[in-house]
């Protein structure tokens, strides 16, 4: 008897425990969909994906290729391989979190010389929101990015 005395006690014991990780699970995805309402409303603020198509139009007269995805949303073929080259790549260099961080990519590639490519990632990391321009990071607000896009366009160049 003292053997179902204790499972029917530790029954009672993983209940309560199932039921705060429950509680944790549904703070932690109504908090990643914050984050990630977040980065939509900033990528749509900071007008990424315009002035990206932009650069398109007026300096390579409608002849790049433009993709964008978030982490969070199924990639096109494409940019399914290229993201998990970036995710083994990243997962090499030793961010164990890289899998479970959220961001949304804006990629303009081309061909003058070989290929070229400008990447802007807008992401939450360790100290909140950050936004990259081919992996440098830049301050979140417009002007910066429109600086950093023309610097990485003539580094891209090399003028």
């Amino acid at each position: 008897m003292a053997w179902r005395d204790t499972i029917e006690s530790l029954q009672i014991e993983l209940a309560d425990v199932r039921a705060e990780r429950s509680r944790r699970a549904k703070s932690e995805e109504a908090e990643r969909r914050d984050q990630r309402r977040q980065l939509s409303q900033m990528a749509g603020s900071l007008e990424i994906a315009q002035l990206i198509e932009d650069m398109n139009s007026v300096l390579l007269r409608a002849s790049g290729q433009i993709e964008s995805y978030s982490s969070w949303d199924p990639p096109e073929p494409e940019a399914e391989r290229v993201a998990a080259n970036d995710l083994e790549i990243m997962h090499l260099g030793g961010d164990d979190d890289v899998e479970d961080a959220d961001y949304v990519s804006t990629v303009l590639t081309w061909d003058e010389d070989g290929e070229c490519e400008i990447a802007v990632d807008l992401g939450f990391g360790e100290n909140g929101i950050y936004l990259q321009v081919n992996e440098i990071d830049i301050r979140p607000e417009r002007g910066a990015l429109e600086d950093a896009l023309v610097e990485a366009f003539k580094e891209e160049l090399q003028v």
